[in-house]
Protein backbone atom coordinates (compact mmCIF):
# COMPACT_ATOMS: atom_id res chain seq x y z
CA UNK A 1 0.00 0.00 0.00
CA UNK A 2 2.91 2.37 0.63
CA UNK A 3 3.81 2.17 -3.09
CA UNK A 4 0.46 3.39 -4.40
CA UNK A 5 1.26 7.11 -4.09
CA UNK A 6 4.45 6.51 -6.07
CA UNK A 7 2.48 4.59 -8.72
CA UNK A 8 -0.04 7.40 -8.91
CA UNK A 9 2.76 9.94 -9.34
CA UNK A 10 4.36 7.77 -12.02
CA UNK A 11 1.05 7.36 -13.86
CA UNK A 12 0.45 11.10 -13.74
CA UNK A 13 3.97 11.85 -15.00
CA UNK A 14 3.57 9.36 -17.85
CA UNK A 15 0.22 10.87 -18.83
CA UNK A 16 1.70 14.38 -18.88
CA UNK A 17 4.68 13.14 -20.88
CA UNK A 18 2.37 11.47 -23.41
CA UNK A 19 0.48 14.72 -23.87
CA UNK A 20 3.70 16.60 -24.48
CA UNK A 21 4.81 14.11 -27.12
CA UNK A 22 1.39 13.93 -28.77
CA UNK A 23 0.84 17.69 -28.84
CA UNK A 24 1.14 19.00 -32.40
CA UNK A 25 3.89 21.46 -33.18
CA UNK A 26 2.64 24.80 -34.40
CA UNK A 27 3.87 26.01 -37.75
CA UNK A 28 5.82 29.24 -37.74
CA UNK A 29 5.04 32.28 -39.85
CA UNK A 30 8.10 34.26 -40.89
CA UNK A 31 7.79 37.80 -42.22
CA UNK A 32 10.11 38.74 -45.07
CA UNK A 33 10.25 42.34 -46.23
CA UNK A 34 10.92 43.41 -49.79
CA UNK A 35 12.59 46.81 -49.90
CA UNK A 36 15.07 48.42 -52.30
CA UNK A 37 14.44 45.48 -54.61
CA UNK A 38 15.91 42.96 -52.15
CA UNK A 39 14.56 40.41 -49.67
CA UNK A 40 15.27 41.09 -46.00
CA UNK A 41 16.86 37.62 -45.81
CA UNK A 42 18.67 35.65 -48.50
CA UNK A 43 18.49 32.23 -46.77
CA UNK A 44 16.13 30.54 -44.31
CA UNK A 45 15.87 27.14 -42.66
CA UNK A 46 12.26 26.14 -41.99
CA UNK A 47 10.24 23.17 -40.82
CA UNK A 48 7.53 21.46 -42.83
CA UNK A 49 4.34 23.48 -42.55
CA UNK A 50 6.03 26.83 -41.89
CA UNK A 51 4.82 29.82 -43.86
CA UNK A 52 6.59 32.90 -45.19
CA UNK A 53 4.68 36.15 -45.51
CA UNK A 54 6.27 38.43 -48.11
CA UNK A 55 5.53 42.11 -47.42
CA UNK A 56 6.15 44.57 -50.24
CA UNK A 57 7.71 47.53 -48.43
CA UNK A 58 9.11 48.76 -51.73
CA UNK A 59 7.93 51.50 -54.07
CA UNK A 60 7.65 49.06 -57.00
CA UNK A 61 5.56 45.98 -57.82
CA UNK A 62 7.06 42.52 -57.26
CA UNK A 63 6.11 39.03 -58.45
CA UNK A 64 7.24 36.26 -56.08
CA UNK A 65 7.84 32.81 -57.52
CA UNK A 66 8.72 29.76 -55.40
CA UNK A 67 10.74 27.09 -57.26
CA UNK A 68 11.46 23.54 -56.10
CA UNK A 69 14.69 21.64 -56.75
CA UNK A 70 12.71 19.54 -59.26
CA UNK A 71 11.91 22.65 -61.30
CA UNK A 72 8.27 23.09 -60.28
CA UNK A 73 7.29 26.74 -59.83
CA UNK A 74 4.47 28.47 -57.97
CA UNK A 75 3.80 32.04 -59.10
CA UNK A 76 2.30 34.05 -56.22
CA UNK A 77 1.23 36.81 -58.60
CA UNK A 78 1.80 40.54 -58.76
CA UNK A 79 2.29 42.26 -55.45
CA UNK A 80 1.83 46.02 -55.43
CA UNK A 81 3.59 48.29 -52.92
CA UNK A 82 2.08 47.83 -49.46
CA UNK A 83 0.70 44.38 -50.32
CA UNK A 84 1.54 40.99 -48.89
CA UNK A 85 1.39 37.39 -50.09
CA UNK A 86 2.27 34.20 -48.27
CA UNK A 87 3.37 30.69 -49.09
CA UNK A 88 3.29 27.57 -46.92
CA UNK A 89 6.14 25.09 -47.33
CA UNK A 90 4.32 21.77 -47.04
CA UNK A 91 7.16 19.46 -48.12
CA UNK A 92 10.78 18.97 -47.17
CA UNK A 93 13.33 20.12 -49.69
CA UNK A 94 15.30 22.98 -51.15
CA UNK A 95 13.46 25.94 -52.65
CA UNK A 96 14.49 29.06 -54.54
CA UNK A 97 12.39 32.17 -54.10
CA UNK A 98 12.76 34.87 -56.73
CA UNK A 99 11.06 37.98 -57.99
CA UNK A 100 10.17 37.41 -61.62
CA UNK A 101 10.38 41.16 -62.27
CA UNK A 102 13.69 41.81 -60.48
CA UNK A 103 16.04 38.84 -61.14
CA UNK A 104 18.60 39.95 -58.54
CA UNK A 105 16.03 39.31 -55.79
CA UNK A 106 16.86 35.76 -54.72
CA UNK A 107 16.39 33.69 -51.60
CA UNK A 108 17.09 30.06 -50.67
CA UNK A 109 14.74 28.17 -48.33
CA UNK A 110 15.63 24.79 -46.87
CA UNK A 111 12.68 22.89 -45.35
CA UNK A 112 13.46 20.07 -42.94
Amino acid sequence: MGHQPNRAKLAKALAIGALCVAAPAFAAEIAISQANQTFSSTALNLHTGDRISFRNDDSVTHNITVKTAEGEAVDLGLQKPGGAVSYQFASKGSYRVVCSIHPRMKMVVIVQ
